[in-house]
């Protein structure tokens, strides 16, 4: 019995500490997002605030069940990726996006089409993985932060990064397999 207790108790022990590495390398990454963004904090907020709120827009009537949206913002510049089911709504949808306080330009790549399945999404949610494992391997992206974003195994690239970077990023990108095209939408550092 004491022999089991010592092992529930080293076990616990090793899964808070594992736990701890988990923050603690999460916690690395937000610093180093921090370090080569050049957005202010406030800045951060309201790109993220903007993108909550058009994930809302699209739940709500009378788009709920009509479009599938994901949106990105950087600085107000908002790109939106997805399907909708007919052009009518598409476009008064991106016409409600345009109204909304801090968008200041608008890229649409929502698709008229039907909305993507379960499958399709889960084929899209391994490629982002398979994605972002590798960019985060690369050693030459050490330090550099690329948002992955997939819709119909169409990959998109965000963030601000310099051209030498963001080729390479590109190019790893180009040779996941599931992967159709790379759409770079980066913000340039040089």
């Amino acid at each position: 019995m004491k022999k089991m207790l010592r092992l529930l108790f080293a076990c616990s022990i090793l899964l808070s500490l594992s736990g701890c590495a988990g923050i603690f390398i999460a916690g690395a990454a937000t610093t180093a997002n921090l370090v080569t963004d050049p957005r202010s904090t406030q800045q951060i907020w309201d790109d993220n605030h903007l993108e909550l709120q058009i994930g809302g827009l699209a739940h709500k009537a009378p788009y709920k069940n009509q479009l599938r949206v994901t949106a990105v913002s950087y600085q107000g510049k908002v790109v939106l990726i997805g399907q909708a089911i007919q052009p009518n709504v598409m476009e008064k949808f991106v016409n409600d996006v345009h109204q909304l306080k801090g968008v200041r330009e608008l890229h649409n790549r929502i698709q008229v089409k039907p909305l993507l399945g379960i499958a399709a999404v889960s084929e899209d949610s391994w490629i982002t993985t398979k994605v972002k494992s590798a960019l985060l391997t690369n050693s030459d992206l050490n330090g550099v932060k690329v948002t992955v974003e997939t819709d119909d195994n169409v990959v998109y690239l965000f963030g601000y990064i310099t051209h030498e970077k963001a080729d390479i990023a590109t190019e790893v990108t180009r040779n996941i397999s599931g992967v159709k095209q790379v759409i770079r939408a980066f913000n340039y550092a040089d």
